[in-house]
């Protein structure tokens, strides 16, 4: 069968708004004219806890389907008995400047036991299989025409249709699924016109799976492997059945369970039996009628949706917005995103979000703390999405036993921490490599983001519970502060994944950089405001203030750019992915002087406006707070770059793409590509887009918040509105403007905050 191939309408998605002096239209598609010809043209579904891309193919449907908990390895002790012996010798060497000789004890003496990453106990994130539904049955000839696939962001359902020909005449097939939000099922409908319907359907997975048929289902069960031979892995189960069925049409029901929440919970783990029943209940209890189940779906997901609207563009004569790029669609596809990977999940996005195809994902599909996790989080408060908060502060709280454990068994501090490498098995130790894996504030970087929603939710109860885990994060990085050159600094670190020159060497580990600086006092100054908002820990509160005022300051290169290391080494790579020394920037506060702004400038210019997926993602939000809306949106553009991708051999990640030149950029159906794919950078781009709209991080010295409104618009947005978008205090805000001024302003302050409110930036 030959279906010719047409032509792919991706970044000029039909987005259609209209202004407030006629009825508008507000629809969110994002298109295709044929199948998807590999998974980075599926289009993705879900609801937190399931996830579903299904390709749209004409006599062979495939649906690549994903669980959340479908995480391979176990939890285990990576301690390193030996290593805080060697900490007093490896932070000599710092002293007396021989960082080579510090990274080499390092590599020796301070990694996790077992090989870190490598070890199968460390696991990894996997795809839950296929289900795949075959029509060849249906399909007399070749002829096909009128083709549409789509993902309608303002229902959460996909569809896909097209016309064929049928015993001589004209016949209509047209699908559609959706990820029941309340039901926790897949549902795929099949309808046909002037023809009958016929088709099978069965699971596929590569490894650990069996499958198994009855009269009324096809079921799919296995076990990952946990790294372990004394311990069981995670046991999952799918079921499919259809529900409904008649000559014409046809609804089927799919789900699936694990046992990890048993695992995790360190109780007996369920047998296959008691997940299947389970399962089975999902669909037994989910209403038959599929418009009852399709109609509760969407009213619920519109519940977080429609929280949020926004319109950007030039107005024509008649006074309505005409859309000049994707903007607004790419801001609502994050929010469509992190609803679809958050909302009832047991763990937060990881840098697949819910969805991955392979069995061993990229990186492990895990849980990078060193930007990526957090990255994920970043459009949650501003874009209205607070109440979907809690399985990342679950997942903080999880890593928090560990990090005591690693605090302990590698520095001999109290406090917690996370370095780079956290997985479902809350993991936290250093990892094998200390190159990349030294970094030791990853723990109080992602703590910050409980913080950042009391400051958006002003929920003390919330603040009472999240408490102990900012000051446990506090606690472990004043304790492992030491002297050096008249302030205190932490070490042995690294500025994430980027390197320097150092007597002629290559080296990354080293005292004080300027990152862990600024993270220091983020995270000092949030446990002290929180203990005055709670009214305890005076003592401890002033002790971190006296802290804060023996790190180091923030050091401007003669160059005119803000250093990254206490001492003003040359990177090994000018252009490095990571921008780590700017964190005070965004999403941190401690750049906030005309001089540190202009070296943040300097520094953002010397990097470059390249870099990988989410790289390019995180300088939209830089270029956004220092208000150049013009630069911020050049980096949109270059996020958006089509990634040029052809089939190929599996990697050893099962990744079947080649990408042009460096592959960074957008795929067909707008997934980030780091490359491979990695949704930070959708979630980042998202919250940058905010962010050029709409600032509230300031505090002045007497606590008035300032709002900034329209602080970063590029030229190209002469004329728009948005409405839904958070500042901190709890505070919604609408706007609209015209030829790049604002002309009407509504905010609601229903806590009563102290704000004082900036129109189109400073």
């Amino acid at each position: 069968m030959i279906l010719k191939k047409l032509s792919i309408f991706i970044f000029a998605a039909a987005l259609f708004v209209g202004c407030s002096k006629q009825e508008k239209t507000d629809t969110l598609d994002i298109t295709f004219s044929s199948p998807a010809q590999m998974w980075e043209e599926t289009l993705p579904l879900g609801n937190g806890r399931l996830g579903a891309m299904p390709d749209g193919g004409i006599t062979k449907e495939t649906l690549v389907l994903n669980e959340e908990t479908m995480w391979s390895g176990c939890s285990w002790n990576a301690s390193n008995p030996e290593a805080k012996t060697w900490l007093p010798e490896i932070r000599k060497k710092l002293l007396e400047g021989d960082n080579v000789e510090a990274e080499n004890l390092m590599k020796e003496h301070f990694t996790c036991s077992d090989g870190g990453s490598c070890n199968p106990k460390y696991g990894c994130y996997q795809t839950l299989g296929e289900f795949v539904i075959d029509f060849s049955e249906m399909f007399s000839d070749t002829l096909f025409s009128d083709y549409k696939r789509g993902l309608n962001l303002n229902n959460a359902v996909s569809n896909t249709s097209f016309t064929f020909n049928y015993n001589g005449k004209k016949a209509k097939f047209r699908r559609e699924y959706f990820v029941s939000i309340l039901q926790n099922v897949i549902v795929v409908r099949l309808e046909t016109e002037n023809a009958p319907l016929k088709f099978s359907y069965n699971f596929s997975r590569k490894e650990n799976a069996e499958f198994l048929k009855t009269d009324s289902a096809v079921v799919m069960k296995g076990m990952l492997n946990s790294g372990d031979e004394k311990k069981e892995g995670v046991k999952f189960i799918a079921i499919a059945k259809v529900v409904n069925r008649t000559e014409n049409e046809a609804v089927i029901m799919i789900s699936a369970n694990t046992d990890y929440q048993k695992i995790i919970e360190n109780k007996v783990h369920n047998d296959f039996a008691t997940i299947r029943n389970a399962t089975e209940l999902l669909i037994t209890e989910a209403p038959k009628n599929y418009e009852t189940l399709k109609n509760a779906h969407i009213k619920e997901y519109k519940k977080y949706f429609d929280r949020v609207s926004v319109e950007m563009g030039k107005t024509d004569d008649s006074g309505n917005i005409q859309a000049v790029d994707s903007a607004a669609l790419y801001l609502q596809f994050g929010r469509y995103l992190l609803i679809c990977s958050s909302l009832n999940a047991t763990l937060p996005p990881n840098l697949q979000g819910i969805w991955a195809d392979a069995i061993h994902t990229a990186w492990n599909g895990d849980y990078h703390l060193n930007i990526n996790v957090q990255m994920n989080h970043w459009p949650m408060e501003p874009g209205n999405l607070s109440d979907l908060s809690e399985p990342i502060t679950k997942y903080v709280e999880g890593l928090v036993k560990s990090g005591e454990n690693t605090a302990k068994d590698f520095y001999g501090t109290d406090g917690w921490t996370g370095h780079v490498l956290a997985n479902a098995w809350n993991f936290t130790a250093p990892s094998e490599d200390p190159s990349w894996g030294a970094t030791f504030t990853g723990g109080a970087w992602i703590a910050l983001q409980l913080w950042e929603h009391f400051l958006f939710t002003k929920d003390t109860e919330y603040l009472k519970r999240v408490y102990p885990v900012l000051k446990g994060a506090a606690e472990f990085l004043r304790a492992n502060l030491f002297e050096f050159n008249g302030s205190l600094v932490t070490g042995p670190s690294s500025s994430p994944e980027n390197a320097f020159l150092k007597d002629g060497k290559r080296c990354c580990v080293c005292a004080g950089p300027t990152m862990d600086t600024q993270i220091c006092l983020e995270i000092f100054s949030a446990v002290e405001q929180a203990a005055g908002i709670l009214k305890t820990d005076t003592e401890y509160s002033a002790l971190l203030k006296e802290t804060a005022s023996r790190l180091p300051k923030m050091k401007i290169s003669p160059k005119g750019y803000l250093q990254e290391w206490l001492e003003d080494y040359d990177e090994v790579e000018p252009h490095h992915r990571h921008v780590s020394h700017l964190f005070g920037l965004y999403p941190g506060t401690s750049i906030n002087t005309p001089e540190l702004y202009s070296a943040a400038k300097e520094t953002l210019k010397r990097r470059g406006d390249e870099g990988t997926g989410w790289s390019r993602a995180w300088k939209i939000n830089f270029w956004a707070r220092l208000q150049d809306g013009n630069h911020a949106y050049k980096l949109f553009k270059n996020l958006m770059n089509p990634v040029v991708t052809t089939k190929c051999e599996p990697d050893k990640w099962g990744n079947t793409v080649s990408y042009s030149g460096s592959g960074a950029g957008t795929f067909k159906n707008m997934f980030c590509s780091h490359p491979p794919f990695q949704i930070d950078g959708n979630f980042g781009g998202s919250a940058g887009l905010m962010e050029m709209l709409l600032q509230s991080h300031e505090v002045k010295a007497d606590g008035t918040r300032i709002i900034r409104v329209l602080p970063a618009i590029p030229d190209v947005w002469q004329s728009g509105h948005f409405k839904g978008l958070k500042a901190r205090g709890g505070i919604t805000v609408e706007c609209s403007w015209k030829d790049g001024k604002i002309t009407d302003l509504k905010i609601d302050n229903p806590l009563n905050e102290r704000i004082e409110v900036e129109k189109n930036g400073r």
